[in-house]
Formats: structure tokens, C-alpha cells, sequence
């Protein structure tokens, strides 16, 4: 089957790279609108007990931290965490999101390049992220739900590592795109098989690990900041030169 190398793809993680936020700011602020007096005292309950497990998830293991987070979920309707989702975007995201995250954006789709976030938060917070910034595609994790209610459990497979690259794999092959023109951008160290899956990886914000690694392959490495104007991103700019 021919590869069709004029369609190319830029792939965003989302927490930490595009906003300045984690998976857990995202539970703490479910928690903070259950409504219900049970539910709160049930999920606070749930979240104080893993929180030494959230700690040694966010240095050691994406997919545990993943697991762990949803399982505070637990009890919660489908109808509440979408209205949730959209909450979070409008009044916590908005305020994250790195202003130099959008212009890139805009400048790599200008560019030709078709964005796709692939996040390991929660579908019913990148779902509404992903129209605000007009993005059509995109993969999240998924909770399991029994008539309506979060079971707390994640359907397969869990959004994080080399997940994350396979997830790539598929979506280029499924649209016969060439992953060698195609860019990613993360700021993890538990990124790199997602970030070595495409011929263009960016490192944003990078952590010591990832830092390092991206500067021994010669990686564009990028820094974005709330407090700085957008038009910092200018300094990168010539990474764009090449696409």
C-alpha cells in the first residue's frame, strides 16, 4: 500500500506540555464540584489514601498514576464528569493552557500539519479541549461505566508510554501517513516511546531525564511559559523551517 507522504500529523501530549497542569490538578478539581456531601467525603476519602501511591506513580509509572486517579472517579455519573469536563476547560484550562502552545499550534497547522492531542487525562476533559482548540482527533483515556455510574476501572488500553506511540502507529496507518514526517511533542521522560515513534520529536518543558536524552539526539528542546507573551515562541521558530 502506497504511503501518502504529503499527509503529516502533529501529535500533542496535553499535561505539561500544552498546559501547565496534571492529571491530578483534574481529580482534585472533580472532587472539588460533587455536590453531594456523601460523595465528596467518599472521594476525599479515596484520594487521601493513594495519594503516596499518586506520588510514586507521577516519578515511576504513567499507567499506574492513570489507574490511580480514575479510581477516585468511582461513583460518579457520566452525565456529571462530562459537565465536569467542560468546567474544567473553561474555567481552569483556559488560564493553563501556554499561550506559546496555541500559537504553535496555529503556526503547525498553517504549516500543514494536522494536530491530534494524545493525552492521558481523561476523555470527558480532552474531548471539550480539543473543539475549543479545533481539533478533530484526538486519544484519552476512558473510564468503564455501569448504567451510567464511573466504575472507576479504564478501558484498554491505558493512555501513557509506549500506549501512547502504538496509538500513533495505528492512526498513521489507518490514513496511510508517514510517521517519519510527522512531529511529536511531550515534555516526560515516560514519553519517549511516543516521542521516538515519529521522525520529528519535540521536547517542551522537558523533565532532567527527557532533557538530557533530547540534547544527546539533538532534539529541538522549547520552553513555554504563563507569564511570557506568545511571541517568545518566535525564538523556536526556526524548527519550522524544515516541515
Amino acid at each position: 500500500m502506497k504511503v501518502c507522504s504529503q499527509a503529516r500529523v502533529a501529535f500533542y501530549d496535553l499535561d505539561g506540555t500544552l498546559a501547565a497542569l496534571n492529571l491530578v490538578d483534574a481529580g482534585i478539581f472533580v472532587f472539588s464540584k460533587l455536590r453531594e456531601w456523601s460523595n465528596r467525603v467518599s472521594y476525599l476519602t479515596r484520594l487521601l489514601r493513594r495519594l503516596p501511591r499518586l506520588y510514586i506513580a507521577e516519578k515511576t509509572d504513567r499507567a499506574l498514576l492513570n489507574r490511580a486517579v480514575f479510581e477516585t472517579f468511582k461513583g460518579v455519573s457520566r452525565d456529571r464528569l462530562r459537565l465536569i469536563g467542560e468546567e474544567y476547560c473553561e474555567y481552569v484550562m483556559a488560564c493553563r493552557l501556554y499561550p506559546q502552545a496555541r500559537e504553535l499550534i496555529e503556526r503547525n497547522r498553517a504549516m500543514g500539519l494536522k494536530p491530534v492531542l494524545v493525552s492521558g487525562s481523561p476523555d470527558f476533559i480532552v474531548e471539550p479541549l480539543a473543539a475549543r482548540l479545533g481539533i478533530e482527533d484526538f486519544a484519552a483515556n476512558r473510564l468503564k461505566y455501569h448504567r451510567g455510574v464511573a466504575t472507576g476501572d479504564l478501558h484498554e488500553p491505558v493512555m501513557a508510554g509506549s500506549h501512547k506511540a502504538e496509538f500513533c502507529l495505528q492512526y498513521a496507518r489507518a490514513r496511510n501517513i508517514d510517521l517519519a514526517d510527522c512531529w511529536a511533542y511531550a515534555d516526560s521522560y515516560h514519553d519517549l516511546p511516543f516521542l521516538f515513534a515519529v521522525g520529528h520529536p519535540v521536547a517542551v518543558n522537558p523533565d532532567r531525564k527527557l532533557e538530557s536524552i533530547a540534547r544527546s539526539q539533538f532534539w529541538p528542546i522549547i520552553y513555554f511559559d504563563l507569564d511570557k507573551q506568545a511571541s517568545s515562541l518566535r525564538v523556536f521558530a526556526r524548527h519550522l523551517v524544515g516541515i
